[in-house]
């Protein structure tokens, strides 16, 4: 149970940089309706499958969020990277030193 948490955990976090969040929404839903199933069936009560069915479901949201942010950051970052390349601090025609 460890390892399938972890691996929807790593699923999400990709998740949140690739897919909408509609998608990824349906995706966790299903997920979630699965996980809370197998626990039931086996032989869990009802109320634990629910529940535990919700804290995939949260852990997943989370995961995704987490993704998201990531890979803004690392979006935003190449492209202040990429403006303040060497190429634009070469002096112009125009900026030329005076002396």
């Amino acid at each position: 149970m460890l390892i399938t948490t972890i691996v929807a955990a790593v699923i999400s976090i990709a998740a949140g940089a690739s897919i909408r969040a509609w998608a990824f929404a349906f995706f966790a839903f299903l997920v979630a309706i699965g996980f809370g199933s197998v626990a039931f069936a086996d032989g869990s009560s009802v109320l634990a499958a629910v529940l535990s069915g919700f804290a995939i479901l949260a852990m997943m949201e989370i995961g995704y969020l987490a993704g998201v942010f990531v890979s803004g950051l690392l979006r935003r970052s190449a492209r202040l990277r990429e403006n303040n390349s060497v190429a634009d601090n070469v002096a112009t025609s125009s900026e030329r030193p005076q002396g």
